[in-house]
């Protein structure tokens, strides 16, 4: 994807597949990875992609995310063993 562009809303980006450089699919966009620039501008640095059904995430899929022992178990077993963090300059949706 091109680092400079029009603005996009995360909702044109949530659930849309992405696929690696040589057009397989990798999964689905489940989450957008941010940093503000010096200019005070949020730009997208990462997409967070699932391969299996991802509905809300909750902010479990992160792994500095904390909770309940039980909760945190289970989004180690569910949730996270999908996930894969692709840096935005290698996105292909």
């Amino acid at each position: 994807m091109p680092a400079d562009g029009p603005p996009m809303r995360a909702g044109g980006i949530l659930g849309r597949p992405v696929h690696d450089h040589d057009g397989r699919l990798i999964g689905r966009v489940a989450d957008i990875e941010t940093r503000r620039d010096d200019a005070g501008r949020e730009r997208v640095t990462a997409l967070v992609v699932t391969a299996g059904r991802w509905g809300r995430l909750l902010g479990y899929e992160r792994h500095e995310a904390g909770g309940p022992w039980l909760l945190e178990k289970l989004a180690r077993a569910v949730l996270r063993r999908h996930l894969t963090r692709v840096p935005w300059p290698d996105v292909r949706l």
